[in-house]
């Protein structure tokens, strides 16, 4: 193996030290090409005047809230109608693995919230037409009596922070790029 001689590599380190600072310097970030690459290879830093270039398309989300209850009626009035009352049997505990069996609804748990999910061509469906103020019954996993209070339609692939700590039925619409989630509170 062959030495440098120390004269010859400190010549060669000290050749590379203005290359680097020109590249580490704020002058550097002028020259950024539309890749974020500057001339010299280093990568632009990071700034909001950059990254605003960036087209980052945000999700469409559609929420419908439970409206505020009506005062009571008065006695002789008409009352108003029930809202529609579904019960559904969640056998299931899983995630996509159990949803892809089409075996019946699965519970489903993740740390942003819990939700009753099963696909639209397996029976799901019927949460497309669920309503706020329907009631929803469930028996097995996430037992009990719960009213529909709210509506999201939501992107496929959505993080779970739009569970937002609560207990949802979820299914895909027919468009095949959105799901239907609907919040269930204990009625």
């Amino acid at each position: 193996m062959t030495r440098l001689p120390a004269a010859l590599a400190l010549t060669t380190v000290l050749a590379l030290v203005p290359q680097l600072a020109a590249a580490s310097s704020p002058d550097a970030a002028e020259t950024a090409e539309d890749d974020g690459l500057s001339a010299t290879g280093a990568v632009a830093p990071i700034s909001a005047d950059r990254d605003a270039a960036f087209d980052f398309e945000q999700p469409a989300i559609t929420v419908t809230e439970a409206p505020e209850p009506e005062p009571e009626a008065e006695a002789g009035s008409e009352a108003a109608p029930e809202p529609a009352g579904y019960a559904f049997d969640v056998t299931l505990w899983g995630h996509q693995e159990a949803l892809d069996l089409c075996a019946g609804w699965v519970y489903e748990d993740f740390m942003r919230g819990d939700v009753v999910s099963a696909h639209n061509h397996c029976g799901g469906d019927v949460v497309l037409g669920l309503d706020v103020g329907d009631t929803v019954t469930l028996t097995g996993h996430g037992a009990g009596t719960y009213a529909v209070t709210q509506l999201k339609t939501v992107p496929k692939g959505t993080s779970t922070a739009v569970l937002e700590g609560g207990f949802w039925m979820q299914t895909c619409l027919w468009d095949g790029v959105n799901m239907r989630l609907a919040r269930l509170a204990p009625a």
